[in-house]
């Protein structure tokens, strides 16, 4: 088949495909006024600069607020810059002979440490079909606060797993529900601040999530829910609980300004959520040597308003809790030298995020931003230390500026 490429900065070609990556290629034949083959390679390229001002994040690329070091001391200052944020996107639509789109991307970053690239998504979609590796159906992948920071509010649920996802109306366009097959997630009780004793052991069975999404022009809610079970190794003998969680978000746009939100709640569900993603917080030893679930909760919300056509600016508040209940031991780290052992102890976690920041759209596809981004961290533990009753609370914040510039060409 021979191609045409529509190449480089060819006006008839941006005009033709005004959202198009600048390098685009078609095929010369076509169905339904649409070329067959459409394929283009585009980039979104981010240059990522943060000043630390204060707090526990100086080591830290991203603002995570869950990776404060509330024992820490070090408010050492720092300024740091990269473009591993910078993304390469292929993406190919090819129109069937029946009408239907088969679309397929593929799209990596330079965030696998040290600039080493990474995979983000490799999936193919049809009009029902998504196979492959993209965003969680438990989230909502069209809400995203308009930030410079990497990480996002602590209780976002942005992760890319490996899935198999169908979704479907139900005779009405503007319902639209998903059910998938999500790969597991790994859970290797490495908490933060003190160690369970609980192992890790390879997960058996896919996670499943069923989502609603009500669409209308001026944006979406949408309900979604996850059903998983989380294997362990607790004393030599592998065992499992359950995990479930609800999520309901959604955007309202209607026109310029938007304001976005996220609630998520459940238990099991902390291998989802942004700040604690991977940290092992979905379950821990209760009375009796048993495991339990740990009950997460949270929700952020965001506003963005166009000051002019150009210059914009936004305000993202989130919040998230982690609380164990009556936990058999903990052993608390607060350094390599000082640990304390609780037992019947509870845990609470807490995070708290802010960020305001100013965006001006200097030129086409080209926004340069600066902001300022706030968080707290705290926890808190009762329990008792060889007999007695003892409290630890502890409690640190950070703040940083951000700046940058985003390019997609």
């Amino acid at each position: 088949m021979k191609y045409v490429t529509i190449a480089f900065l060819v006006l008839n070609s941006l005009s033709a495909f005004a959202q198009d990556p600048f390098l685009t290629i078609t095929s010369n034949d076509s169905i339904n006024h649409q070329p067959r083959i459409k394929s283009s390679l585009g980039v979104n390229m981010k240059l990522n600069g943060y000043m630390d001002v204060f707090g526990g994040l100086n080591d830290n690329e991203t603002f995570n607020v869950g990776l404060i070091n509330v024992f820490g001391t070090n408010d050492d200052k720092s300024l740091k810059a990269d473009l591993y944020q910078t993304q390469l996107r292929l993406t190919t639509h090819m129109v069937q002979e029946n009408g239907k789109v088969i679309k397929a991307v593929v799209e990596s970053d330079f965030w696998g440490g040290n600039g080493r690239m990474r995979l983000r998504k490799a999936y193919v979609e049809t009009e029902h079909w998504q196979i492959g590796q993209m965003w969680n159906n438990f989230g909502d992948e069209d809400i995203w606060p308009d930030i410079m920071e990497l990480e996002g509010p602590p209780s976002g649920v942005w992760i890319r797993t490996p899935h198999v996802k169908y979704k479907n109306t139900f005779g009405n366009p503007n319902w639209i529900y998903e059910a998938s097959i999500e790969a597991p997630i790994a859970t290797n009780f490495t908490y933060d601040e003190f160690q369970p004793l609980v192992e890790e052991a390879d997960q058996f069975m896919p996670d499943f999530t069923f989502a609603v999404k009500y669409k209308k022009d001026w944006g979406h809610l949408r309900l979604s829910s996850i059903l998983r079970s989380v294997r362990y190794k607790l004393d030599d003998e592998i065992d499992n609980f359950l995990g479930y969680g609800v999520s309901f978000s959604g955007n309202y746009k209607p026109n310029l300004n938007n304001f976005q939100f996220q609630l998520v709640g459940g238990k099991g569900i902390s291998a989802y959520l942004t700040t604690v993603s991977g940290g092992g917080y979905d379950g821990y030893p209760s009375r009796n040597n048993n495991i339990s679930a740990t009950p997460a909760f949270g929700g952020w919300a965001s506003y963005g308003y166009f000051i002019t056509t150009k210059l914009h600016t936004n305000i993202v508040f989130g919040a998230t809790q982690f609380k164990l209940d009556d936990s058999e031991r903990l052993i608390v780290y607060e350094s390599l030298d000082d640990t304390t052992v609780f037992v019947e102890g509870d845990f609470t976690h807490k995070h708290y995020y802010g960020i305001f920041n100013l965006m001006y759209d200097a030129y086409e596809r080209m926004t340069v931003g600066l902001e300022l981004d706030y968080g707290i961290k705290s926890i808190d533990v009762k329990g008792q230390v060889n007999g007695v009753a003892q409290a630890l609370d502890k409690s640190r914040d950070a703040m940083r500026i951000s700046f940058g510039f985003m390019y997609n060409f």
